[in-house]
C-alpha cells in the first residue's frame, strides 16, 4: 500500500477556513441531508475552537474541529473526509493529528469526547475510543453514540 503524504494543520484565516466549511457542507448538508443551520453553529466562531485541516498535495481532503480547548475535557467533532478519499486511512490520520495538536496545546491528562455516528463506532474503537454508555440518540436525524478517550 502506498504511504500517505498528508499534512495536518490548524486552519486559522478566513481563506483557510472557507474551504473547510465548504467541505463540511458538501458532506453533511448535501450527502447526509443535515440542515445547514444545524451543521454550522456558534462553536465554529469562538476563540477556544480549533479547526483542523488534512491536506494531500495542497488539496484539503478532510476537516475536524476541536472545541472546549480551554477545559480539561475537549470534544472532537464535525469530522469529514472528501468522498473520493475515504477508505484510505485518512480519517484515522486526521483524528490522530487532532490528538497531537491537543497534546501540544493542553496540560496532560485530559479527555477527548465525541458524538459518533453509530456506523463510525468501530472506526473510533480502532483509535482507542470507548463507548461511554449504551444510549443511542438522534442528532440531525442520524443515530449517534457518545465515546471518549483519555490522553495521559
Amino acid at each position: 500500500m502506498k504511504e500517505l503524504k498528508l499534512i495536518i494543520k490548524i486552519l486559522e484565516t478566513k481563506d483557510e477556513l472557507q474551504p473547510a466549511f465548504n467541505l463540511r457542507c458538501k458532506v453533511f448538508v448535501k450527502e447526509q441531508n443535515i440542515p445547514k443551520e444545524l451543521e454550522f453553529d456558534e462553536k465554529d466562531n469562538i476563540e477556544s475552537t480549533i479547526h483542523i485541516g488534512c491536506f494531500e498535495y495542497n488539496h484539503l481532503i478532510g476537516v475536524a474541529r476541536l472545541i472546549d480547548m480551554d477545559k480539561n475535557t475537549i470534544h472532537i467533532g464535525r469530522v469529514v473526509v472528501e468522498k473520493n478519499c475515504r477508505k484510505r486511512g485518512i480519517g484515522s490520520k486526521l483524528i490522530l493529528g487532532c490528538e497531537e495538536i491537543a497534546i501540544k496545546t493542553l496540560k496532560l491528562p485530559f479527555k477527548i469526547k465525541l458524538g459518533a455516528q453509530i456506523q463510525a463506532e468501530k472506526f473510533y474503537e480502532n483509535l482507542g475510543y470507548k463507548r461511554v454508555n449504551n444510549k443511542i440518540y438522534l442528532e440531525a436525524g442520524i443515530q449517534h453514540i457518545d465515546m471518549e478517550k483519555t490522553i495521559s
